[in-house]
């Protein structure tokens, strides 16, 4: 594993760090700064980055393996809050949430902007440290997690911890001491109280819980979501492996600066993430996405209504120079290249109980990027796997020196 240290003119912190205080804590109060260097506002359209370090600041040896990133307009620092406003989803009552620095409640609607994401920035754990206050009552907070992969390799899968402290000083969780992940609540498919997913337009189909607002199943599978089973126990969930498509297609869990381009729809300026309409498939662009502009009802213009998926015999192929013939096919509609960066980022789904018994004044989230199993060099699915991604690399390189 690498670890990046970085030597930063760190801001003094206080020198006690995360001792635990014997009270009866049932309320998470707020996210602990003191590993962490926050980011600095931002606006227009500027990303910035809280870094998360494994000690508590200043200390020239702290490395990390990840930041919380967010980006204006939707979010400001440290991208990441909590709320204790109580709200009931799905039938489940919650005492509150952690989510993004975005302004939205936890009861938002769809792409509100309530997903706080962590960049791993390497293999290894990142420790999300949570003050809690005195409470005679126990509690369920629902956490709305995007974990996106910057480590500049493919991953295996990843895995969620509770405990205390931070680094090499986490101590792991244990049975009947008032942390846990809540096994009560019914988030997911088949009523599962934890579950990861791909974002909804890459994958699924609107049979499946897909709060789609066009209506169109996902661009890659129109029948099934994708993401990581997972196994859950008190204080774990753990991967175990691809359900969809996604690893048939690209392998393992592809990082950032490795995912094919696409052919993308900026159908409302703007204000909602882009369609994609065609990829990058390592040797033209392949169009999955077709329009019929009297969908919406109004044959006068295109929306995004007007959008649907073509079935597998009729996907369209193009040069990669040929741009303009792909969005000809597509009515006449303004395409963009660029990467489908959705294939990095994967969405956590859980809850976590604090009971009354909790005898502490903060609790850790440790979340791990796991590194790939190696596995023998003459599979034909590894050897498929790695020649898609060198060719998707190469493309990008030669997309780049053009």
């Amino acid at each position: 594993m690498r670890q990046k240290t970085i030597q930063l003119a760190i801001p003094v912190a206080i020198a006690t760090g995360f001792l635990p205080a014997i009270a009866g804590a049932a309320t998470i109060d707020s996210w602990n700064l003191l590993n962490v260097v926050e980011g600095p506002e931002v606006t227009g359209t500027d990303t910035g980055a809280s870094v998360v370090y494994d000690r508590v600041l200043p200390d020239a040896s702290a490395t990390t393996n990840g930041q919380i990133v967010y980006t204006a307009p939707e979010a400001d620092t440290p991208g990441m809050k909590v709320s204790n406003v109580t709200f009931t989803q799905s039938g489940d009552t919650y005492t509150g949430c952690i989510l993004a620095t975005s302004g939205t409640a936890c009861d938002g609607e769809f792409q509100s902007g309530k997903r706080f994401k962590v960049q791993a920035t390497d293999t290894g754990s990142v420790d999300l440290v949570f003050d809690v206050t005195e409470n005679e009552t126990d509690s369920v907070y629902r956490v709305f997690q995007r974990l996106i992969n910057v480590t500049g390799e493919a991953l295996g899968g990843f895995k969620i911890e509770l405990g205390t402290g931070i680094g090499g000083g986490f101590t792991a969780s244990t049975d009947n001491d008032g942390l846990s992940f809540s096994s009560t609540v019914s988030m997911g498919p088949g009523g599962a109280s934890s579950f990861s997913q791909f974002p909804f337009g890459l994958f699924g189909s609107l049979d499946n819980p897909n709060p789609n607002p066009l209506e169109l199943p996902g661009f890659f599978d129109t029948t099934s979501r994708a993401g990581y089973n997972v196994v859950q126990s008190l204080d774990s969930i753990v991967s175990t492996g691809f359900y969809g498509n996604y690893g048939t297609l690209f392998g393992n869990w592809l990082s950032q600066e490795d995912v094919p381009l696409g052919l993308l729809w900026d159908y409302a300026s703007g204000a909602a993430d882009p369609l994609v309409m065609a990829w990058d498939n390592g040797s033209q662009w392949e169009v999955r996405r077709g329009i019929n502009n009297s969908l919406d009802g109004d044959d006068t213009k295109i929306t995004a209504e007007d959008v649907y998926a073509l079935a597998e015999g009729q996907w369209k192929y193009y040069d990669y120079g040929d741009i303009a013939g792909v969005e000809t096919f597509l009515k006449g509609i303004t395409l963009f290249d660029d990467a489908i960066e959705d294939l990095a980022n994967l969405n956590l789904n859980f809850a976590i109980n604090l009971g009354s018994n909790f005898s502490g004044s903060t609790f850790t989230l440790r979340t791990t990027s796991i590194a790939p199993i190696p596995l023998p060099a003459g599979l034909p699915l590894l050897l498929t796997g790695f020649a898609a991604l060198a060719g998707l690399r190469y493309r990008r390189k030669q997309t780049m020196m053009a």
